[in-house]
């Protein structure tokens, strides 16, 4: 038990929503964490259930989306490891907005409302921390808006490809797209064919190479458009 307990620990402090709590605090939450094993395609939850807590992603990959169950769906955002799913949801003690569902196998923690709740009482910067983690979720869909409203399908497609390949830094290398180039569409809301036509016309104009899902840039500059 206590080999599990640790093993939790270690996971919740590489996670940056909860690395500023303390470690005596670390130990008290990872009591009531229950691991999860999940294989792809299982579903955490669905829009209007009451979920029943936070899911931190240790590793896989999970697509949050909204839409009818089984049938038509917008993607909302792709969660990796570290990632979590549900916390406005557990704060507020509200039915979840969204769906969501493995794209890979997946180790999961699942911290109860309960816990998570008690735990931000009892440690104050643990809650700002929580204030700051939503207050960027909201900034970030905000930043959605803006680009579904403002922003070319090109300068969509641009925008994500540097984003997903700016850990890779300066040298150009291969970057794998985290999911399927039908799902990466969905959530830039354009449709697979037209993200498909982009990618084509960038691969032309020396922007960018593709092999399959690896993507590499090779012309930031380029794929930024004119003006940049």
């Amino acid at each position: 038990m206590a080999k599990r307990e640790r093993k939790t620990t270690t996971e919740l402090k590489r996670a940056a929503l909860f690395r500023t709590l303390a470690p005596a605090a670390l130990t008290r939450l990872a009591l009531n964490v229950t691991a999860l094993n999940l294989p792809r395609g299982k579903q955490l939850c669905r829009s209007g259930e009451r979920c029943p807590g936070l899911y931190l992603v240790v590793n896989g990959r999970v697509m949050l989306s909204i839409g009818v169950p089984d049938g038509a769906h917008k993607v909302i955002e792709l969660i990796g490891p570290g990632g979590h799913i549900g916390l406005a949801a557990a704060v507020l003690g509200a039915p979840e907005a969204v769906m969501a569902q493995t794209l890979a196998d997946s180790s999961l923690l699942l911290i109860p409302c309960e816990a998570l709740l008690d735990c931000a009482a009892d440690n104050p910067g643990f809650a700002l921390q929580l204030v700051a983690e939503l207050s960027r979720q909201v900034c970030g869909l905000i930043s959605d808006i803006e680009a579904f409203s403002l922003h070319s399908g090109r300068e969509r497609v641009a925008g994500y490809l540097l984003e997903v390949t700016a850990a890779s830094g300066a040298r150009p290398r291969p970057v794998t797209l985290p999911a399927k180039k039908s799902i990466i569409a969905s959530r830039l809301s354009l449709t697979p064919e037209y993200f498909s036509r982009m990618l084509h016309e960038l691969i032309a104009s020396g922007a960018i190479a593709v092999n399959g899902r690896q993507v590499t840039v090779l012309d930031p500059n380029r794929l930024r458009g004119p003006g940049h």
